[in-house]
């Protein structure tokens, strides 16, 4: 198994979701403000097909460096999908849900990372 830190998986997966479209990418550092994770990755798909791509373009490379998620969350048409990956979290929204769930405001003053 490739060993990776928490940092340099949560980077990958915002390059897979950048590879793949998806907008207003960013990374949270929980590390210090959570006990169940390190990062944080949120992210927006336009459409269905969108995020569902995203969701499995991350899996299918977390896979290749033999890493599987924890569980994964989300029903079609709720327009929120989540991968856990244990020290780190997807949430791949529509602009919709996105907005309406707000998940930015509840770590606003946690150190983020949006170039990658």
């Amino acid at each position: 198994m490739n060993f990776l830190e928490s940092r340099e998986k949560a980077l990958r997966v915002a390059q897979i979701v950048s590879e793949k479209k998806g907008e207003n990418i960013v990374i949270i550092d929980v590390s210090k403000a959570l006990g169940i994770t390190d990062f944080i990755i949120i992210c927006t798909g336009a459409t269905p097909l969108q995020r569902k791509a995203i969701q499995r373009t991350i899996e299918e490379e977390m896979e290749k460096l033999g890493f599987t998620p924890r569980g994964v969350e989300g029903r079609e048409g709720t327009g929120w999908t989540l991968l856990d990956y244990y020290d780190f979290i997807v949430h791949i929204f529509s602009p919709r849900a996105r907005e309406f769930y707000g998940l930015e405001e509840l770590y606003q003053n946690l150190p983020k990372i949006t170039e990658f």
